[in-house]
């Protein structure tokens, strides 16, 4: 990725970069997750969830939405995943079918345009940049 290894020059340079390219959080791992973390592992909490997450968890989320959006969500529709591309992914399966035409903005975060491809559907971009804030007109739609 370009912007990365530009990043990384920039860096070397003595110019302060926010890493937001790439995922990654630019600080520590707060104190109560590594703690709970470690009480995890003490506990033998080391097998593969399940693949639509801790059911646990997804009560939660449930729970949270009850609680401040007064939305009533079954827990069983709740699914977990280990960052975006994980739930982009999901999400592009239940919602694309082959020879689909995608309105995608570009640029756009890198993996959607592979999606796409995965799926056989046919991306048609539309340009945006610092002139429109990113946002498609609706001349380009």
């Amino acid at each position: 990725m370009d912007v990365v290894q530009r990043a990384g020059e920039l860096e070397a340079q003595g110019r302060r970069i926010v890493h937001m390219e790439v995922g990654e959080p630019d600080f520590s791992t707060a104190a109560p997750i590594i703690d709970a973390g470690i009480a995890a592992l003490q506990a033998g909490l080391t097998q593969y969830t399940p693949a639509a997450g801790l059911m646990q968890l997804r009560e939660a989320i449930a729970a949270h939405y009850r609680r401040n959006y007064n939305l009533t969500i079954n827990a069983k529709r709740i699914f977990i995943t280990p960052g975006a591309s994980g739930g982009l992914l999901l999400l592009a399966h239940l919602l694309i079918n082959a020879d689909d035409g995608i309105l995608l903005a570009d640029p756009a975060y890198p993996c959607v345009r592979n999606l796409i491809h995965l799926l056989k559907a046919q991306p048609q971009l539309l340009t945006v940049d610092f002139s429109n804030n990113f946002q498609p007109s609706l001349a380009q739609l």
